[in-house]
């Protein structure tokens, strides 16, 4: 009798889990619309931001180097890179395979995950593409309120985002200029990071 092939490592992710986790928001929304969606989203991240330790670092190159290396709570989640001391640059969305499989296995995605980031954008701030990006920007934005640097709370902005089908969402023009000046970009150098990238966010102290 031949002998189970041994799992030597673990599963990265499970396509199960994936799809179900996205099927359980469209269930919510079919309950409560896309306003109950968006305070669900947005009080999950923020839960999730505040079950995670407080930081503390005295200098910002300090924090700088926590943030790349992945052992910041603000980039548990994601790689990135920084390509000015206050901005950053996220690779591939962390919710990308999610999508993926979804889609591979179930088919298009409900409109529902427009309607609540269209909702979000109007109420909150504009600057999701989909039901995702809401999880995403509240969670970035209630951990850098859990890090301090010299003493200073750190503060997140998004800047621009871009989905997996290269949809663009940038902020609008009236605060555009503010957000690049603060990140140390020009917007043709925000235009080429977008070509490749999935997100490019700033922070900074006051």
């Amino acid at each position: 009798m031949a002998a189970e092939p041994a799992r030597d490592r673990l599963i990265e992710s499970n396509p199960f889990v994936d799809v179900a986790t996205h099927l359980f928001l469209e269930d919510i929304a079919d309950k409560q619309g896309a306003s109950g969606l968006n305070n669900y989203l947005m009080s999950l991240a923020t839960n999730l931001a505040k079950s995670m330790p407080e930081e503390e670092y005295d200098t910002w190159d300090e924090f700088l180097e926590a943030l790349k290396s992945g052992n910041s709570i603000l980039t548990t989640f994601e790689e990135v890179f920084m390509p000015t001391k206050n901005c950053v640059v996220t690779r591939r969305s962390p919710f990308e395979r999610g999508w993926q499989e979804y889609v591979k296995r179930v088919g298009s995605f409900s409109r529902i995950h427009e309607e609540v980031a269209e909702y979000y954008n109007s109420a909150v701030k504009p600057t999701a593409i989909n039901s995702l990006h809401i999880i995403h920007q509240t969670f970035r934005a209630a951990a850098s309120d859990r890090i301090t640097v010299g003493g200073k709370r750190v503060k997140y902005a998004q800047v621009a985002t871009v989905w997996t089908d290269g949809e663009k969402k940038i902020v609008p023009d009236e605060w555009l200029p503010v957000l690049l000046q603060k990140a140390g970009i020009s917007r043709t150098e925000l235009n080429m990071l977008l070509r490749n990238n999935a997100d490019v966010w700033l922070l900074y102290t006051e």
